[in-house]
């Protein structure tokens, strides 16, 4: 009996952990309504606290570095802004309802290794927005540090600017291994501090204030089509958030916490939290001596002296808070396309890439033009894998088999989601259409498609995209429809192909590639 005893001592599995303090043990496996302890107010804190830092505020200031006036910017950051913030906040509902990330429970649409889109798409925009944080952050800093101590000398400065982005990324780094419970409880803080110090500088800057500032020469040429290009960069900001919002939302549980609540925190923070940070900084950059050049210098030399000691807190904290909350999500996401490395791991390398990326291009002058773009085609990308997962979730009515999300994380396959060699074709050929036809209207200055130019330049890709997307998905859902075993005891709403068509799923077993095969189910 003592050995029995012993040996089911022995079998126990660790206990979990994601506390205040403690590194976090979970990863991408799914984790049990009952251990999960975040709420939906959380939200709030990470889209407002992780928003108050240059690396959010800066996209702000595109649409005035674009050309735009005023009114123009600020009208493009409240479209763009509610544009994205209706994109990102549904998709909570996926993390909330599959108890995993969302790239992972995109498998259900697809496919168990379909899945990789979304990881990709989540992956490349956290080590941008990464790089760009660390880049505002150290620039401020470094150069408030200049003033400060009245430096004249180019070399000092730029010694004083890699230690500025070294400093940042190895605090980003300590606080996303540690994980979600402490990303939160520092989110928490940056409300209160940073966001008094934002609000202070209102005022001090609204003497240089000047709502009739009529803005540069165009980027685009032309005033609507450099309009859309400033509003697509605040979009696409606020949606790129949309594939890592399960992040945080599979620590909510769904007993406690009706959906709904989740997704209206989602919200209001993308609207209200990001683009506040985004007003902020077109509303600091009209009062800056050249509103076109570089933000962070500008608002480091443009401050009274005085509040260098505020900007050097504003710079550093929240930058890195923000910072945080990218690794933390990329660090996720690769686990999950790399299984072998734990979360930790992939924090730290990808947190590396981030930094190396910083050191690359934080003395390029067209990092503005490089941003806009890089936006303007992320949200071509992004917009349609969201709303090809949201219409999925509505067909299977937010039901989502956590076991077979899992086959690929650990080294198996077959289960509901193993859809031709683990590819749901409906999904995946939807949204290759919806990004090869929406490229064909995207105008970044850079690239202008043969769409772009039939309508004098307006950058309509991720409309087109989006539309394109959602019409071909909806299609093979209901001309193609998915085998009942994939759906709930419900079933689809919109359809389903009857149980002697595809017959039973395949058995979850050991990843065999002899025994894969193409299976249009």
């Amino acid at each position: 009996m003592e050995n029995v005893a012993q040996h089911n001592e022995v079998e126990q599995p660790p206990a979990r952990v994601d506390a205040v303090g403690k590194v976090e043990s979970y990863g991408i496996e799914y984790i049990p309504d009952e251990d999960r302890h975040s709420r939906p107010r959380n939200l709030l804190w990470i889209l407002f606290g992780g928003s108050m830092t240059f690396g959010i505020i800066v996209i702000g200031w595109i649409p005035v570095s674009l050309g735009l006036g005023w009114w123009a910017s600020a009208s493009a950051i409240v479209v763009g802004s509610a544009i994205g913030a209706t994109l990102m906040a549904p998709m909570t509902l996926l993390g909330l309802r599959s108890g995993s990330n969302n790239p992972v429970a995109s498998g259900a649409h697809f496919g168990a290794l379909g899945r990789m889109i979304g990881s990709a798409l989540g992956i490349t925009a956290d080590i941008v927005f990464a790089a760009l944080c660390i880049w505002a952050a150290g620039e401020v800093l470094a150069r408030s540090v200049v003033r400060l101590f009245a430096i004249d000398s180019q070399t000092t400065t730029v010694v004083l600017l890699v230690l500025a982005y070294t400093l940042v990324a190895v605090v980003m780094t300590i606080i996303a291994v540690l994980g979600h419970a402490n990303m939160v409880s520092f989110t928490k803080w940056m409300v209160p501090t940073a966001g008094s110090i934002m609000l202070l500088y209102v005022f001090v800057a609204a003497p240089n204030f000047d709502p009739g500032y009529a803005g540069g020469e165009y980027l685009l040429g032309s005033f609507w089509p450099t309009w859309i290009l400033g509003m697509l960069a605040c979009a696409g900001t606020v949606n790129s958030y949309g594939p890592y919002a399960g992040d945080w939302t599979r620590h909510i549980s769904t007993k406690k916490y009706p959906p709904s609540h989740s997704v209206v925190a989602a919200w209001v923070g993308g609207f209200f939290g990001m683009g506040g940070a985004f007003m902020f900084g077109a509303y600091t950059a009209v009062t800056f001596k050249d509103p076109l050049n570089a933000y962070a210098t500008e608002f480091a030399n443009n401050v009274p002296f005085w509040f260098l000691f505020f900007a050097l807190y504003l710079a550093f904290v929240p930058g890195t808070a923000q910072a945080v909350i990218n690794i933390y999500n990329m660090g996720l996401d690769f686990s999950s396309v790399v299984p072998r490395l734990s979360r930790v791991r992939a924090t730290i390398y990808l947190s590396i890439v981030s930094t190396l990326l910083v050191f690359v291009g934080a003395f390029y002058q067209q990092l503005s033009a490089i941003v806009s773009s890089y936006l303007a085609i992320l949200i071509v990308l992004g917009a349609p894998w969201s709303i090809i997962n949201l219409i999925g979730y509505f067909n299977n009515r937010g039901y989502y088999d956590s076991d077979s999300l899992q086959v690929y994380n650990r080294g198996q396959m077959g289960g509901r989601y193993w859809s031709s060699i683990g590819l749901n074709h409906r999904a995946v050929i939807a949204w290759m259409a919806a990004v090869v036809i929406g490229m064909l209207f995207v105008n970044t200055g850079w690239y202008v498609g043969p769409g772009a130019e039939m309508l004098n330049g307006a950058d309509m890709g991720f409309v087109v995209s989006t539309l394109v997307g959602a019409v071909v998905y909806i299609g093979f859902l209901k001309w193609n429809p998915e085998p009942a075993y994939v759906f709930g005891p419900k079933g689809a709403r919109i359809a389903s192909a009857p149980p002697d068509r595809y017959g039973d799923f395949m058995p979850i077993q050991p990843m065999d590639i002899s025994k894969v095969r193409f299976r249009f189910g």
